[in-house]
């Protein structure tokens, strides 16, 4: 079988702005490496020849052979006659440099540590259901007690909602895939923040719709090279909704992530309307949407902004109790009309069989105890967001870590487009850190990275120190003719954000 080729221009955008001031050809196989290991390069795709992306990136044929070949070393890649380069494993993990106690930080990605009293809830569902393993054990719809629990949270929150309306998933990616494959089909435009969750990005592409971005955030408007502005430009929001015309919508409008930020009260209902009105289904991610810093406080459900029943149902609310709960808990849930729920249980079917009740039971026992729960995690998240801040502010003062009301992470600007060499360097430092470009289109967002601050406060200053070490190496002289690569390799500026790709 003939492995997919990556083309050459495409490479050079995933890579981002990869060369720093060591040799070349190690900057390029690590990058490569990074990009295996994230699962942005799948395994068994054959690279571009070796002479097409000489040319794309800008040096000598030597210097990637020299990479390939390193690759091939590592295992990473193998030559096969007729494909050329081919990647068919994953990196090994990193050298760990300077790392005194050798473990691997993961940054990659936001997930607190399981909720203190999980064990005491999954003691409260053996002993609530003593027949429940006597059971055939999954279902497509979710337990009717479970459904119960979750529309009558969302009724306390403001927005009036019935157990038909409601789904049980395997949490909220499944979720946004469902809800994906069920309503796009091939060719639809379809409309994400930028930046934003990778996995929806994914979502939307994977089932051949076209995707266009609404900017985001601090330095979203003006791309890679942006210094910090207003987090939502409203006016320019309003009008790629209003030219997009999509079918489908995703959005993070409570702590949004990567940013942390949240949708302002009154370009909500606007936005809403805007998109409604052509047509357009809204998914409004709400995974870290009560997760709050400071004190706890209520959070409005995004589709209670809707000032028309038609335009509420239009909205698609998705939750999910691994950020609050634990990661390991995967439960997650839709809340849709009910013709829209019954639509996408008979998709469902086609790709799982359910989600299992002993999970469900567990969930209905956090639910009850969810105000506990989210006043547990308001303390511990302040907390190390106030760790993070202190130890970036001592350790890396260059860098700017913007202040945000809620959320697990933090988009922190590194002050130059440094961020995938920083990411590849981490790696050698035993930290996982993925680089801004992940969260956008290639090549933008290379002056961003986001920094969970979900870890144990001791990790997070490990963390810093081993990152201050790597930025040390990542913001180094690089290589001139930056600007002229990435022209070359058609990457997109700040204006081309609003264009559907």
């Amino acid at each position: 079988m003939i492995a997919q080729r990556l083309p050459a221009r495409r490479l050079v955008q995933l890579l981002g702005e990869w060369r720093g001031s060591g040799h070349s050809y190690r900057e390029l196989s690590d990058s490569v490496g990074l990009l295996v290991r994230d699962g942005r390069i799948p395994l068994g795709t054959a690279l571009p020849a070796e002479r097409q992306l000489a040319e794309v990136a800008g040096v000598s044929r030597t210097t990637v052979a020299a990479a390939y070949q390193r690759l091939r070393e590592q295992g990473i890649a193998q030559s096969r006659q007729g494909s050329g380069t081919v990647v068919r494993a994953q990196p090994a993990a990193g050298e760990r440099i300077d790392a005194a106690d050798g473990f691997e930080i993961d940054l990659s990605g936001a997930c607190p540590a399981p909720w203190h009293g999980l064990d005491g809830l999954a003691r409260a569902a053996v002993d609530a259901q003593p027949a429940l393993f006597r059971e055939i054990g999954f279902d497509t719809i979710g337990r009717p007690a479970l459904r119960e629990r979750i529309a009558a949270r969302y009724t306390a929150r403001g927005l009036p909602t019935t157990p038909d309306q409601i789904m049980v998933t395997l949490g909220a990616q499944h979720a946004v895939f469902l809800i994906a494959r069920t309503l796009l089909r091939r060719g639809d435009r379809t409309l994400i923040e930028s930046p934003s969750y990778p996995h929806a990005r994914e979502a939307l592409a994977a089932t051949g719709a076209l995707v266009a971005e609404l900017p985001v955030g601090p330095g979203a408007p003006a791309g890679a090279g942006a210094t910090a502005g207003p987090a939502y430009d409203a006016a320019t929001i309003l009008d790629i909704a209003r030219r997009t015309s999509p079918r489908l919508a995703y959005l993070i409008p409570d702590h949004h992530n990567p940013t942390g930020q949240c949708m302002p009260d009154e370009l909500r209902a606007e936005l809403i309307a805007t998109l409604t009105a052509q047509g357009a289904h809204i998914i409004a991610d709400e995974t870290t949407a009560e997760l709050v810093l400071g004190r706890p406080r209520p959070i409005l459900p995004f589709a209670a902004a809707a000032t028309q029943p038609h335009q509420q149902d239009s909205v698609i609310t998705v939750g999910s109790l691994g950020k609050t709960v634990w990661g390991g808990l995967r439960v997650g849930w839709i809340r849709a009309t009910p013709d829209l729920i019954a639509r996408l249980e008979t998709s469902r079917r086609i790709g799982d069989l359910g989600t299992g009740s002993w999970e469900q039971v567990v969930a209905g026992h956090a639910l009850d105890r969810y105000d506990e729960i989210l006043a547990d995690r308001t303390t511990e998240l302040t907390a190390r967001h106030r760790v993070l801040s202190e130890q970036l502010d001592a350790h890396l003062p260059g860098w700017t870590m913007p202040s945000v009301p809620g959320g697990v992470c933090a988009w922190v600007d590194l002050g130059g487009p440094h961020s995938t060499r920083l990411s590849r360097e981490a790696a050698r430092l035993g930290v996982r850190i993925p680089p801004g470009s992940q969260f956008g289109s290639p090549g933008v967002f290379e002056r961003f990275a986001r920094i969970p601050f979900s870890a144990e406060p001791a990790v997070l200053t490990d963390a810093v120190a081993r990152l201050r070490l790597a930025w040390d190496r990542a913001a180094g002289p690089a290589s001139v003719g930056a600007a002229a690569r990435g022209a070359a390799a058609g990457i997109l500026d700040g204006d081309a954000l609003a264009a559907v790709i």
